[in-house]
């Protein structure tokens, strides 16, 4: 019988290779699992080589569910031939978009609400300042939902505060020093040279 290698922390190299792959094994179900549960939408955002998208595309086409379960296996030793890191990394930056783009939308419906509740008098606090076009979406908003219309001027509003909360803050304008000019001038009057 061939004498077996043994590392420092008492494991062969049969039993690091198992380990390794029994690690790599993990990962691919973890990440298939995820891949089985996204949304459409989500799985397009992933941009995936041709190869790994049918790979997805065939087992998410699967809808009973002793039959997804298996294609979710079957998904996850197809990932084994791709860059599992690089895949789980686009699939964390996906779920941070999609997380992002959430709080986002709650945030304008909020203050759309609190715009239309109080009216012009609240587009001071709103970020970038109350606008012309803010005030008279405002207005149009709150006609319109005093003569009970279709919501057509809420939803103008509603892209208009989304679009504002997207938009970079405004960088403070760096005002000069009146003083320093002052100083400048008041220095040159008294130096008769």
């Amino acid at each position: 019988m061939p004498a077996m290698s043994v590392r420092d922390d008492g494991m062969s190299a049969r039993q690091i290779a198992r380990s390794k792959q029994r690690k790599a094994g993990d990962r691919s179900t973890r990440l298939a699992n995820a891949l089985m549960k996204l949304s459409a939408a989500a799985v397009k955002k992933l941009e995936l080589e041709e190869d790994l998208r049918e790979a997805v595309d065939r087992a998410r086409a699967v809808t009973t569910h002793i039959a997804r379960r298996r294609a979710e296996r079957a998904l996850a030793g197809d990932l084994r031939r791709f860059d599992l890191v690089a895949l789980a990394a686009r699939l964390a930056k996906v779920h941070e978009a999609g997380n992002t783009d959430v709080r986002e939308l709650h945030a304008a419906e909020q203050w759309r609400a609190r715009l239309i509740e109080e009216g012009p008098a609240a587009a001071a606090a709103f970020p970038g300042g109350a606008s012309d076009a803010l005030v008279r979406l405002i207005d149009a908003a709150r006609r319109e939902r005093t003569t009970g219309r279709p919501p057509g001027a809420a939803r103008a509003l509603f892209r208009h505060i989304v679009e504002a909360l997207k938009a970079p803050p405004p960088e403070p304008e760096l005002e000069e020093d009146e003083d320093e000019d002052e100083d400048d001038l008041d220095g040159e009057a008294a130096d008769p040279t």
